[in-house]
This record gives structure tokens, C-alpha cells and sequence, in this order.
């Protein structure tokens, strides 16, 4: 016996637009549910999902094309900005571009969903190292790409699942075809 998915009921399915900058939501935790079915091995066939589950996938797939969008440096520089608000050593005017430009050359393969409030929450919330409060101060280029490698794995999972989803279930949609 196969499975089966909690109960869901998704709200309309619409299309998508997530501007520049907004973080990525993942799926509900019915397709979450059955993303983690899919990794384990489980085949799954369109009878085995609720129609609602199955509407809902296409919107899940358009989320994750805007999310995976490559950032920009300018996109970086609004989200630092934004940190430099929750940081006790934020780089004066001078410093800034330059620090931007490094953690953007460090950063730059890490999807734009991957950069918003979330990501800049996990910085500033770090506990101390060795008595040091990390995200109080303002990151290295490295110490942040491993805050935020996490929020771009987790991306990255999610588009394979849904696409390998969307394929299994002959799902078809625009945006799947351009990738």
C-alpha cells in the first residue's frame, strides 16, 4: 500500500510574480511531504496525489523559477543595506561598495531567493564563538556564503523535486519547458 499524503487544501492557483529581493517560501508541507516521498524512492503516480495537491504544483514550480533567479549586485547591495541596520560595525560609505562588490564575487552563485529577511535573521542570530558574537558584526564574504548556502540547498532541492515531479506526472508548464 502506497502512502498516502496529508490533507491539503491549497488556496487558488495563480500565477506568480516574486519581485526582486523577496526571500523563497518553500511548498506547504503536503508537497513537502510529498517531495520527501519522491527522495526515498517511492514511485508515484497522479491517482496517489489529491487533484488539489496536484493543481498546486505548477504555482510551487513558477515560485521556485523566480527564487532561482541569479542575483545581482545590486540586489546584494539593497539586502546589505539592510543588514547594516542589525549590525553593530556596518562599513562606512567609503568601505561599503567595495564590501559589497566582495561579498557579491563570493556570493554571486547563490540564488536570489536565498537573499531576504530570513537569511539576514540566521546572520544577526548566531550564537557567540568562543565568546564572540558573530552576527553582531558585519560578515566576511565567506562567513556569510555559509549562512546562506543553506537557504540556496533547500532551493535548489526543492526545483529538482518539483521538476522530477512535474515530469513523472506529465505536468507540463511554460516555465518548466525554459529551463
Amino acid at each position: 500500500m502506497r502512502p498516502v499524503p496529508p490533507a491539503f487544501t491549497p488556496g487558488p492557483v495563480t500565477a506568480v510574480t516574486v519581485p526582486a529581493g523577496s526571500a523563497y517560501n518553500p511548498p506547504d508541507p503536503a508537497l513537502r511531504a510529498v517531495f520527501a516521498t519522491q527522495a526515498a524512492g517511492i514511485p508515484l503516480l497522479p491517482r496517489d496525489l489529491p487533484p488539489d495537491l496536484v493543481a498546486h504544483i505548477p504555482q510551487c514550480w513558477a515560485q521556485l523559477q523566480a527564487a532561482q533567479q541569479p542575483v545581482t549586485e545590486g540586489h546584494v547591495a539593497a539586502w546589505l543595506k539592510k543588514l547594516a541596520h542589525l549590525v553593530t560595525n556596518p562599513p562606512g560609505p567609503a568601505a561599503a561598495a567595495a564590501q559589497c562588490r566582495a561579498i557579491f564575487d563570493v556570493c554571486e552563485d547563490i540564488p536570489a531567493g536565498a537573499w531576504g529577511k530570513p537569511a539576514r535573521l540566521a546572520w544577526v542570530r548566531q550564537p557567540p564563538r568562543q565568546g564572540y558574537p558573530v552576527g553582531a558584526r558585519w560578515p566576511s564574504p565567506n562567513e556569510l556564503r555559509t549562512i546562506l548556502l543553506p537557504f540556496a540547498n533547500t532551493i535548489w532541492r526543492d526545483a529538482a523535486a518539483c521538476q522530477k515531479l512535474m515530469t513523472r506526472l506529465h505536468i507540463s508548464s511554460a516555465s518548466q519547458q525554459r529551463s
